[in-house]
């Protein structure tokens, strides 16, 4: 459905067909405090002077009190994030190839452009995950800078939130699960693990890699927890990895071929068999599993280490193994166990009632790849032959999947969906196929810099335009007049209460890390005693259950952990992921059984939770930080636009303003906590325009 409110093309972009796939690049224009400019890209700050690249390639240094003030601000904050320069000129690009599509399916614009205050709202919804306090909307609108948008994009990208909130996402796209294993098993180092790659702003691709080539246990590799994930069920785990990897759900193919797609039976066991030499536990099944044909020896460890520490604990600690007084001890040694081997033994085998195409029943696996080149296995393990061909220059999927998936966080609806599932034919069905051929070739230029990526997004026309109120049909295209109104995720609403009720300081607070959970498991096998491993048992049996999430390491290092009793955390930092009857379950927050199982419906109690709930109680009632921040403003006029610039973050209009003073002559601060549990309770608060 076309937009009801129009705004003509940029007159450039109307008139431009596709260009180029590099778009062509426009320097900054740098001002001298004469009034003289510069043309050129900002390489960095070197002592008192800044570093530029010419248009001619040559490099220069000029001292910084040769800038006016504007420069300083800019200098400073690109010497953080990097030169704009490409991000614009690609910025210009999408918006360009997408208003060429837009204009040959009969649109004559965008949206209507963003105001200020829903621009400030959004970006602080999507990039740091939480609504802006009300001296941040207040000091980006007074602000006169015209560069103040991508000032404040680039500000929230270099923010703990930025971090904080794409956690979120990639918590719900891999499964991040502390608890969801077998014998007591936790998955906290791995989580917390996650937490530092996007801190660090690590490359995707790095990331991918450490996850596919980790070894040993989430003690000695956190990244290791991504192949333990489905210990078990491992077939699962390689269906879950062509969800997410390659945007391809082949697991239908697991029991027979594919009814609808070409994949065979034989080709999800031949992929699988990527992972057919890797070792999860200490535990195999029978040889006729992928798992399967092993003895039990400890992987990562000297023959017979594990039937020696159990004889040793039997005869000098006076443990039972067998004994059911020994639960304990056999989850200790359960928990080392899981840990990631290369086995050149175990095979992947066929299962006996094999019916598809591509293999016969208890035959060994090859493994092959789905799509594009064929990986090298010539001198490389099979982990390591899967890792080179997945991030190749060459693959056709990989960067296109991750490309695709961060143009739906920042649209709110993907070029291809689902993003987990796709065909080649849908890659050239799509309703902007130049887009995302596009953004694939960015993805690839940026080297998988993901804040880099969100950081071109942001900056385009097409983001910063007002949302498209209708709902799109997912049977139809939708061409990207401007992104699709959503409501926001479980954990921004969660993440907009936290700051109501602490302020900005919450995206500095952090929970438990798990480092004491890692400090148990990680034991180097080959030259600790077993009094060393013992040591390290009674450690483990200081924790129990959920309290290892928030258990740490002391800055002594002793072998007591240090506990966070903290709840008041954003979501990204609380127990993965909260449990069931919490405010971040009851708005939707995925239990992380399945990929990307977040939820957006709307429920009853939703409903109560923000009408009667606790923590709305709390924001809204005569003690709350909300109510005591106004206490030093004058007249009930500037009381009541505070609250809306506090929760909504705009200015409310006359008969907003008429309604709240009223509130106020009559009820006093009481009309003002009613006035703020209104705006709690209205769609507005809860929905990113």
């Amino acid at each position: 459905m076309k937009p009801k409110t129009t705004l003509p093309l940029l007159g450039a972009l109307a008139a431009l067909s596709l260009l180029a796939p590099t778009p062509p690049v426009e320097a900054r224009t740098w001002t001298s405090t004469d009034g003289k400019p510069l043309q050129a890209v900002f390489l960095g700050i070197e002592g008192d002077n800044y570093k530029f690249r010419l248009q001619n390639g040559q490099e220069i240094l000029v001292s910084k009190d040769k800038f006016i003030p504007a420069d300083h601000e800019a200098a400073e904050r690109l010497a953080k994030i990097g030169d704009d320069s490409f991000t614009k000129a690609s910025a210009r690009q999408i918006d360009t190839l997408l208003a060429t599509t837009l204009k040959k399916n009969g649109f004559t614009s965008f949206n209507e452009a963003l105001p200020d205050d829903l621009f400030v709202r959004r970006v602080y919804l999507d990039i740091a995950g939480r609504i802006p306090t009300r001296e941040e909307f207040l000091r980006f609108a007074e602000s006169a800078r015209p560069d103040k948008r991508e000032a404040l994009i680039d500000e929230l990208l270099l923010s703990p939130g930025y971090a904080s909130h794409l956690f979120n996402y990639f918590a719900d796209m891999y499964r991040l699960h502390a608890s969801d294993f077998q014998n007591g098993i936790r998955m906290d180092p791995y989580i917390h693990w996650w937490r530092e790659q996007l801190r660090e702003n690590r490359r995707y691709h790095e990331i991918v890699r450490d996850m596919i080539l980790a070894e040993g246990n989430v003690g000695h590799n956190p990244a290791s927890g991504f192949i333990l994930r489905d210990t078990g069920m491992e077939f699962d785990a390689f269906a879950n990895f062509g969800q997410v990897m390659v945007g391809i759900d082949i697991s239908c193919a697991q029991c027979h071929d594919h009814p609808f797609d070409d994949w065979t039976q034989g080709d999800f066991f031949q992929m699988a068999a990527f992972f057919g030499n890797t070792q999860r536990s200490i535990g195999y099944r029978s040889s006729s599993s992928m798992m399967g044909g092993g003895t039990i020896e400890m992987p990562n460890a000297p023959p017979g280490w594990r039937n020696d520490f159990m004889k040793w604990a039997e005869n000098y600690k006076g443990i039972m193994p067998r004994d059911q007084n020994s639960n304990s001890f056999r989850f200790f040694v359960n928990a080392l166990g899981w840990n990631v081997a290369d086995n050149k033994d175990l095979e992947t085998v066929l299962p006996h009632d094999f019916i598809g195409s591509g293999g016969k029943p208890e035959q060994v696996a090859s493994p092959r790849v789905l799509l594009g080149p064929t990986a090298k296995t010539g001198g490389k393990t099979r982990r390591e032959a899967l890792a080179d061909w997945l991030v190749a220059p060459d693959n056709p999927r990989f960067a296109l999947v991750i490309a695709n998936r961060m143009w739906g966080r920042a649209f709110g609806r993907a070029i291809i969906e689902p993003v987990n599932d796709f065909s080649d034919d849908e890659i050239k069905r799509a309703s902007q196929p130049e887009v995302l051929k596009f953004i694939e070739s960015e993805m690839r230029r940026v080297n998988y810099d993901l804040r880099e990526f969100m950081r071109i997004l942001y900056n385009t026309r097409a983001y910063q335009s007002i949302a498209t109120a209708e709902e799109p049909d997912l049977t139809q295209k939708y061409y990207f007049t401007g992104p699709v109104l959503r409501r926001m995720r479980a954990e921004q609403a969660w993440d907009s209460i936290m700051v109501l009720s602490q302020g900005a300081e919450i995206d500095e607070k952090q929970g438990g890390d798990g480092s004491f959970y890692r400090k148990i498991l990680d034991i180097d096998f080959s030259s600790a005693s077993h009094e060393d491993v013992w040591e390290h048992y009674e450690m483990w049996q200081s924790l129990r259950g959920r309290g290892s999430s928030m258990a740490m390491v002391s800055e002594s290092g002793d072998s007591l952990p240090v506990m966070v009793n903290d709840t008041e955390l954003r979501a990204s930092e609380l127990t993965q992921p909260a449990p069931g009857g919490s405010l971040l379950d009851t708005f939707g927050q995925s239990d992380r059984r399945i990929t990307d199982d977040h939820n957006y419906d709307g429920s009853v109690p939703q409903v109560l939770a923000l009408m009667n709930g606790s923590v709305t109680r709390q924001l809204t009632g005569p003690s709350s930080k909300i109510v005591e921040d106004l206490e030093a403003l004058d007249g009930p006029d500037d009381k009541v636009r505070h609250v809306f610039f506090t929760l909504l973050n705009r200015f409310p209009n006359k008969e907003e303003l008429d309604l709240g003073t009223g509130m106020m002559e009559d009820y006093g601060d009481e009309g003002i906590s009613d006035l703020a549990w209104a705006l709690i309770n209205s769609p507005e608060f809860l929905f990113i325009q």
